[in-house]
């Protein structure tokens, strides 16, 4: 009734990153690439993995995944398709999540899948590893500081990094310091770089 995860395994069974409190498992490939999105999504101020209702029945709770943004906390739940659901029964969930204090955010394989942003956030996150400099970090940090949101080309016009400026950014990103425009265009010098 309710859809049910995807069954394809991940690469590896957690998720970490700077938003998260704790590792997060990971049941599937569509899974990790939801929260690839929500770690480097503007509006998420940190991902939990706690206690939540059960929407599939019995027993009447579980462990989820909660996405804490600036709007509320939201229930992650991925799925390969999105369940049709009566009016009826959305009023029965919004009730059983709002028990917990949560919205439900559901979010299908189309939905993840939805170019530029999959792409992009896969892009992002291959530069996890990049080595930013205490010195770049301090240039990159005063220009957007001195003038305030930019793309990349200008980024690296003002602050003059001695690396790769888009692997900086993706890796300053990884790390929750920068946001990145990821849902508009593809990934590079036009990319809109912001200050945390």
């Amino acid at each position: 009734m309710y859809g049910q995860p995807s069954p394809r395994k991940a690469t590896s069974t957690v998720f970490s990153a700077p938003k998260c409190k704790v590792a997060i498992p990971v049941d599937s490939v569509l899974q990790r690439d939801a929260l690839l999105q929500a770690s480097l999504d503007p509006s998420v101020r940190t991902i939990h993995y706690r206690k939540t209702p059960n929407l599939y029945g019995a027993p009447p709770t579980v462990r989820g995944v909660v996405l804490q943004r600036f709007d509320g906390d939201y229930l992650l739940v991925v799925c390969q398709a999105r369940p049709r659901r009566t009016e009826q029964e959305h009023t029965r969930l919004a009730e059983i999540l709002g028990s917990d204090g949560l919205r439900l955010l559901e979010r299908d394989a189309l939905d993840i899948r939805h170019e530029p942003l999959f792409s992009n956030a896969r892009a992002v996150w291959d530069y996890q590893r990049f080595v930013v400099s205490v010195h770049n970090r301090l240039k990159i940090a005063a220009a957007l500081a001195e003038d305030g949101p930019q793309s990349v080309l200008e980024l690296e016009e003002r602050a003059r990094p001695t690396c790769d400026i888009v692997g900086a950014v993706c890796a300053l990103a990884c790390e929750a310091l920068v946001e990145l425009d990821l849902r508009e265009t593809p990934l590079g010098l036009r990319t809109i770089v912001r200050a945390r």
